[in-house]
């Protein structure tokens, strides 16, 4: 399979909605956000995110369809300015384990690095067994754990932080 990996930007707009929502319906319990929460957004709130200059929105695309997506937060604070946080990295089900989620951290790290980034750190809720064995094995170390950091349908999911020196 022949798929691409870039930033997304303002043009991308429908695509980043499309899969960012379809990640929140597909699987609710590994995201802190709600698809009847981000649903309701409005396109300038879509643009915000999705232009912000402290975020980086990564898109793996085929035959110009978005099949994945990763989402990295940067620090504007100085003295934490070379800490950034990855966010929102799913892979739409008919792509998966064919190494599209693994490309596009690989893709963020470069660039990251190249902005002087030497810190990356996540969380994973510690039920997802697939996306936190594919951190360990991009190098990702578990420093810690969230007790109860998510409540999806009155049920608490536990989070992993994890972090990665660039």
């Amino acid at each position: 399979m022949n798929f691409n990996i870039r930033i997304l930007d303002e043009k991308d707009l429908e695509s980043y909605k499309s899969i960012r929502l379809e990640l929140l319906t597909e699987a609710p319990e590994n995201f802190g956000s709600s698809y009847e929460e981000e649903s309701l957004f409005k396109d300038e709130q879509w643009l915000d995110r999705l232009c912000k200059p402290t975020a980086m929105t990564i898109g793996a695309f085929l035959d110009e369809k978005i099949i994945g997506i990763c989402v990295i937060l940067k620090n504007p604070r100085k003295k934490i300015k070379h800490v950034a946080s990855l966010h929102s990295l799913y892979v739409k089900k008919k792509y998966r384990n064919q190494g599209i989620a693994k490309n596009l951290f690989v893709f963020s790290e470069k660039v990251l690095s190249a902005e002087g980034i030497k810190h990356l750190r996540l969380s994973v809720v510690t039920t997802n067994i697939a996306a936190y064995n594919l951190y360990r094995s991009l190098g990702f170390v578990t420093y810690g754990e969230e007790p109860k950091a998510i409540n999806y349908d009155g049920v608490y999911f536990n989070l992993f932080l994890m972090n990665k020196d660039l």
